[in-house]
Order: structure tokens, then C-alpha cells, then sequence
């Protein structure tokens, strides 16, 4: 046999298996099950393995893939992912026996508690140390649950009170002592104090000492002119055995390791409690993306988990990555529920970085975080330092909403100050370290929020795109907030903040809650709708709709950008605001053009220009208010056609034609498509546009639009088949025939006006 060709056919061989080994084209699918498997079985299907722990214990390879079984629970176990794929095979965690069932694999933080006893009167105890829940809870527990629904903390005052929740200091002797004369005398020590300190932030305090009516506290308590003034900030207390007083209020003792649980249906069942699995301060996850102080993953997947009962977060980087950042990971189609920090957090430290960045924050690079349901979290819903990132079509619901808080609050610690504590409870924050290599360059889409503690989505990056998100009942918390804010710093030249688009996004009602606000602040429901604030720049504001805002509904302040085919109705209903405001002198609008705003508010401007050198061009809009003459303020209030010849601007755009007195209803209603396909709308009744044109039902909306129709009574053909009976003049169109011929200017097209206009036709 020729020697060469042996040789060959050898080296060929090596060359091909070496092939096959480094695509791991023999990739191996493990199957775990908790109600059916054995950690000593193989993992295949028909043996699978049982627990997390056992998962990580494995040494995955790219195109390796762990599927755990659709409708089992795995409780009080973290899944820490610390294997990366490769490009072409990325490394998958999903669910068997099919990779989208409803019934998803359940990661559950959370464990029974038993051995429940009476303490006193409809007061339980149950200690964690002893008896079947010994060597369960080693660190204790944050949240509490029965028959699956999350409880609340037992606080002082109780929700129902009088001013939902809240007490208010009257005095503040010390720095870190305050007093209340309406403070129950009881021992408050131990507990957690939840202060409003402006409307923008709550602090968190230990209570160290009770005397009487005053409470000494772990840390100085700074609020905006001091926690005394102008009727005192609101607060209240949990985390002390003293508020439990309603059903399902609980209590847990960190020091005796006991929970309290007050029931009214006698001994508690089906209770389980939130491990803590860790008593550090690091960042963990249910699952955990890498190890700290360890190299970032790569090429992971993770889908379909529904994730519940975290005691921090469901799905988190560590604190530190060594060398470099997580990238191409991406966490689809996960439901997420009951988070005592954040559901989705991507922000870690990146220390010795060998990537040719500097060492400091970052969230990860190319990653697609999509179709996740993120509700009841109370710090944030996804937190992020991430960069040229997708995060797409995720909802989120109840995130950082005081009535659901705990011993963190809605976050910040418990030596936090106002300026870090601010943030706490946005729905998606969009964060910054050096703004080369964080919080830039990602796309917000088609998100839905809903009743956000504080902003809806926070951005703070630059080259972020905002497409197609719905926010609804932003700021429930706390006040001065947007639905969506941007907010750079130092100046309009140097700001991070700059390059952002704000298009097509749906805004409805941000509440701005003020509860807790002393009598100076307290006045008004301060949100507003798309926030454009401190030097960001560039921030182009396109085609959005936003409802009902109860401030301002689109700030631009120390900002600049284009405004154009926005649509504004009824903002600033209560508080004499305004639809658009551009506020201080550097604030610079290039071009103003396209919008529609429609005020209802008998005090609620159009438009409002603090130097009229802020506005460079301003036409084809349509500015309407029928209840308000003076609809614009620039130098004083003015009307519109006092706006155009004091502007020179705005000579292609109209007003409303008709007028209303005070107490009349409003005739404007306004249709909204907050979906991603056509949606019909069967008018009822007869309507125009703000342009007279008779609409035609039915009303087809495209994706992500909205449009404002002015109701005229019933059908309108029966009143243009008369006039053309009448008249003998059969070819009058039907949007013809009306424009203009609101002879009565109310608004409407009624018999007045069809009778009005038979006479003019006769008079011809």
C-alpha cells in the first residue's frame, strides 16, 4: 500500500474529526424534570435529570441545549449559566416536550412554610429554624405568598387611610430624627421608614430608637427644604410586628427568624415564603447570566420560563465581569412575576477589560430581549447599561408600585440620597456609565407598560430609538416624571443624551402621584408625557400620541430637536399648563410642523414658548381649543391669529372654527390604534374631521396611530340625501357639501346647519 496515500487519508481524518469537534456537530440535548427525573440518570429524554443544581454542574459545549419540562416547579434553586456558544451554535435553555408551551417550566424563589401556631389573637407565627422548615430559609425571607398570591407587608398607616398610606412629620429635631405627632406609642424599633423626600424620590431608613412620638434613624433624612416643612413628607412604616392588623399583613424577624402572618380564616395555608439564597449585597438572578468575577457568557439563549417569587432579581448579570461584557444572549418569551428588586437586570462592572474599553459599567452588546411579561417587580422592570440591543415587544405591569412594597421599598437602600435614589421604580431604565460604551445605540419597540412607578422608559444614552412602545399609567409613585424621559447633563455641546427618536409611541394618563408631597408640592398630579429634559439633544419627537397628561404633555426643557405629527389631546386638563412647552433659553426647536393639539382644559394652552427664539419654524399644524380664545403663550397669552402675525409662523396651520362655553361637553373624541395591525372603528353617529371633512365610517386607524373626530349627532347622509332631494343637485359630494357650512360655529353639522344652507343654495 503506497505509504503517502496512508499518510493522507490519516491527516484527512484528523482534519474532518477535528472539524466535526469544533462545531460540536454531536451537540448533546439534556432534559430535566422535577417530577420525573434523578440527578444519577444520563439526562436524555427518557431519563432526564432533576434539579438546577445538577444543571450547573454540567460542562456545556456550543450547541448544547438544557430543556426543562413544560409544567414542573423548581423551587429555591438558581440557575447560574457560565458556558458560552459560538456564533453558529449558540448554547439554548428552553422547555420539552415542545419549545413554546403554555404551561412553561416554573423557576420558583420561593419555599413552604409550615408549623404555623397562634401568637396572639389572629396573629400566626411560624419559626424558620425549627421543624419542617428548618435548614430551608438560613438567610430568611422577603416576600410571602398564599395560594400563590403575593401578600402584603404589614404597614402603618394601612393603605385605606385617610391619606392613602401615609403619615406626615411635623418635626425634625435632629438630622436622623423625626416626629409625628400622629405616631401610634408603640416600639417602632427595628422597622423601615419609606419617606417621600421630594416628589421624585422616597428614601429607605432603619428605625434605630423609638421615644414617644419621635423615631431615631440609621442614616440622615434629606427632603427638599426639610422633612417638616410646609405640613411635613409623607411616610409610613413596615418591617416591624406593630402594623400587622388587616388579614394577610405579615411580618419577618430577622433576629428570632420568625414570620407573623395575621389571618382571619384561622391556621394559614399553602404559604410559602421568598429565600433569600444569598445574604450579600451582589447582584443574583433566579437565573444568573455568568459568575462574578468570572469571564462573561456568550451566545446563550434563553425561552419560555415563566420565572416567580425572586427575593432580588429573575434574570441578572453578576456584579462583575472580568476582561469584557455578556453578548449575542438573548431572553425571549419569558413570564416573569413577584420580584422583590427587578426582573430583568443587565449591568455589571468590567474590571482589567482587555476589550480595548475602560473598565466601568456596561449591560452587554447585542442582545435581543423580547415577548417577556415583567409584572409586580418593585425596583425596576429591566435595568440596563446594554448597547446596540434589541429589546422589543415585552410587557410590563406594576413595577415599583408603593402598595406592593417591602422592607426595600421600591429600592435604594437604606443609606441612599435623593440624587440616587431618583430612578427607583422605572419601568425600563436606559443607564450610562462612560457613554461610549453603555446605554447607547439600542431600539425600544413595541413595549407595553402599564402603571410604572416612576418613568415609564428613562433614557439617559445617546442613539436610543423609541418606536411603537404604549405607556399607560406611568408615574404611579411618584411625580415629577414622564411616560417616557430623557435627561442628559453638563450642556446641550457635551450632553450623553443626544440623537434620540421618540416616534410613534402611545401615551395615556400618566398619573403623577403626589400622595406623599407636603402641602407645597401636593397641588398638582406633576407628569408629563414625553420628557425631553436637561441638554438632551437632538431628540426628534415624531408621530406620538399622548392622552390626557396631566401637566405638560410634551416638555422640552434645556433640550433640542424636531417636534412634527405629534398629536396632543386634552393635556393639562386642571392645571393651566400646557400641550407643548419649550422651556429656558437654550431649549432650540428646528422645526415645529404637523402637529394636532386639542385642549379641553378651560386653563390648558396649545402651545407655550418661553423665548420666542427657541421656535426657528412652526407651520401645518392644527391648533385647537374651543373653550379657550388665548390658546398660545409666548410673552404673554395670545390667540392664534395673534400668534401668527407676532411669529410670522404658522400661516399653513387652522384652529378650531367653533367655540364652547364652560360646561358644555366636548364634542372631540378621539380614536386611538395602540396595536401593530389595522384597527376598524364602526362610528356611530356622524362625525368630521378638524379639517371639516366628513368621515365615513368605518374608520380604519394604521398601526400606532390615532386621529381626533369632532361628533355631529346622527348619521349625516339622511340630512345630505334631503339637501340633494331639496335641491335637485345630485352630484354634491358628501365632504363637500359640509366644509365650511357650520353656520351656527358649534362644531357640529346639524339640521340648523342643513336648513342654513338650503337657504344660502335658494338665495343663488
Amino acid at each position: 500500500m503506497n505509504t503517502r496515500k496512508v499518510i493522507a487519508v490519516i491527516l484527512s481524518l484528523i482534519v474532518l474529526f477535528s472539524i466535526r469537534l469544533s462545531s460540536n456537530s454531536l451537540a448533546t440535548s439534556y432534559y430535566v424534570s422535577s417530577s420525573e427525573g434523578t440527578d444519577s440518570a444520563g439526562g436524555e429524554i427518557l431519563h432526564p435529570f432533576q434539579t438546577i443544581s445538577k444543571v450547573n454542574s454540567l460542562a456545556l459545549l456550543p450547541g448544547d441545549e438544557v430543556l426543562f419540562k413544560c409544567g414542573d416547579t423548581w423551587n429555591g434553586e438558581m440557575l447560574i449559566i457560565r458556558e458560552s456558544g459560538s456564533s453558529d451554535q449558540a448554547i439554548l435553555f428552553g422547555s420539552y416536550p415542545t419549545k413554546d408551551c403554555v404551561n412553561r417550566p416554573v423557576f420558583s424563589g420561593s419555599l413552604p412554610i409550615d408549623d404555623w401556631s397562634i401568637y396572639s389573637g389572629n396573629i400566626y407565627e411560624a419559626h424558620l429554624a425549627s421543624g419542617n422548615n428548618e435548614g430551608l430559609f438560613n438567610y430568611g425571607i422577603n416576600q410571602l405568598f398564599r395560594n400563590g398570591i403575593r401578600l402584603a407587608m404589614g404597614r402603618w398607616p394601612n393603605i385605606e387611610s385617610g391619606n392613602p398610606g401615609y403619615s406626615f412629620v411635623d418635626a425634625q429635631p435632629e438630622s436622623n430624627k423625626l416626629t409625628d405627632t400622629e405616631l401610634p406609642l408603640l416600639d417602632w424599633t427595628g422597622g423601615v421608614m419609606h419617606i417621600m423626600g421630594m416628589r421624585w424620590y422616597f428614601l429607605n431608613r432603619i428605625i434605630t430608637a423609638t421615644e414617644g412620638k419621635s423615631l431615631s434613624l440609621n442614616q440622615d433624612v434629606t427632603c427638599w427644604n426639610g422633612c417638616d416643612d410646609n405640613g411635613g413628607w409623607g411616610y409610613f412604616i413596615n418591617n416591624n410586628l406593630n402594623t400587622l392588623d388587616k388579614d394577610g399583613e405579615w411580618h419577618y424577624d430577622e433576629v428570632t427568624k420568625k414570620v407573623y402572618l395575621y389571618s382571619t380564616s384561622g391556621v394559614p395555608l399553602d404559604i410559602e415564603g421568598s429565600v433569600l439564597l444569598k445574604n450579600d449585597a451582589r447582584y443574583w438572578g433566579i437565573i444568573t447570566l455568568g459568575e462574578d468575577y468570572n469571564d462573561p457568557i456568550a451566545h446563550v439563549s434563553i425561552d419560555n420560563f415563566e420565572i416567580i417569587n425572586g427575593f432580588r432579581n429573575a434574570i441578572s448579570t453578576p456584579t462583575n465581569y472580568a476582561g469584557t461584557e455578556l453578548h449575542d444572549v438573548v431572553i425571549r418569551n419569558c413570564l416573569i412575576r413577584n420580584m422583590d428588586e427587578t426582573g430583568i437586570k443587565l449591568s455589571s462592572w468590567v474590571y482589567s477589560a482587555t476589550d480595548g474599553r475602560p473598565d466601568g459599567w456596561r449591560g452587554g452588546y447585542d442582545l435581543v430581549v423580547a415577548n417577556n411579561d415583567i409584572r409586580n417587580v418593585n425596583h425596576y422592570g429591566i435595568d440596563l447599561f446594554s448597547r446596540d440591543s434589541e429589546f422589543s415587544d415585552n410587557r410590563l405591569e406594576q413595577v415599583g408600585i408603593i402598595d406592593n412594597a417591602n422592607k426595600s421599598g421600591i429600592g435604594c437602600g437604606y443609606t441612599g440620597e435623593g440624587g440616587q435614589c431618583t430612578e427607583a421604580g422605572d419601568g425600563i431604565r436606559i443607564k450610562i456609565d462612560k457613554p461610549a460604551d453603555s446605554g447607547n445605540y439600542n431600539q425600544i419597540q413595541g413595549n407595553h407598560l402599564f402603571q410604572i412607578g416612576y418613568n415609564g422608559i428613562d433614557v439617559f444614552g445617546h442613539n436610543n430609538n423609541l418606536l411603537q412602545n404604549v405607556i399607560r399609567e406611568a408615574c404611579s409613585t411618584k411625580a415629577d416624571c414622564g411616560a417616557i424621559r430623557t435627561f442628559g447633563r453638563d450642556s446641550l455641546a457635551s450632553s450623553s443624551a443626544y440623537d434620540i427618536t421618540l416616534d410613534q409611541n402611545i401615551i395615556v394618563e400618566p398619573l403623577g402621584n403626589v400622595d406623599a408631597a407636603n402641602n407645597r408640592y401636593n397641588q398638582e398630579n406633576f407628569a408629563f408625557g414625553l420628557y425631553v429634559d436637561n441638554y438632551s439633544r437632538n431628540v426628534v419627537a415624531s408621530n406620538n400620541t399622548l392622552i390626557r397628561v396631566p401637566s405638560t404633555g410634551l416638555l422640552y426643557q434645556r433640550s433640542s430637536g424636531v417636534i412634527t405629527g405629534n398629536t396632543l389631546y386634552d393635556c393639562s386638563r386642571n392645571y393651566g399648563r400646557s400641550h407643548v412647552s419649550l422651556s429656558s433659553d437654550v431649549t432650540s426647536i428646528t422645526s415645529f410642523s404637523q402637529n394636532t393639539l386639542y385642549g379641553i382644559g378651560a386653563g390648558a394652552k396649545n402651545l407655550s414658548i418661553e423665548n420666542n427664539a427657541t421656535l426657528m419654524a412652526s407651520d401645518f399644524n392644527h391648533f385647537f381649543h374651543p373653550f379657550l380664545q388665548q390658546l398660545i403663550s409666548v410673552e404673554g397669552a395670545k390667540t392664534f391669529a395673534q400668534w401668527q402675525t407676532y411669529s410670522g409662523m404658522d400661516s399653513n396651520s387652522t384652529t378650531n372654527w367653533f367655540t364652547l362655553s364652560p360646561g358644555e361637553l366636548p364634542i372631540s373624541e378621539i380614536f386611538v390604534n395602540d396595536s401593530e395591525s389595522p384597527k376598524t372603528y364602526q362610528l356611530k353617529g356622524s362625525y368630521v374631521d378638524l379639517d371639516q371633512n366628513l368621515v365615513q365610517a368605518p374608520l380604519i386607524l394604521a398601526p400606532y396611530t390615532s386621529k381626533i373626530l369632532l361628533y355631529q349627532g346622527p348619521d349625516l347622509t339622511h340630512c345630505i340625501a334631503a339637501l340633494r332631494l331639496l335641491t335637485g343637485i345630485s352630484g354634491i359630494h358628501p365632504s363637500l357639501t359640509m366644509i365650511h357650512h357650520d353656520l351656527d360655529s358649534d362644531g357640529k353639522y346639524g339640521l340648523a346647519d342643513v336648513v342654513g344652507m338650503l337657504q344660502q343654495l335658494s338665495e343663488h
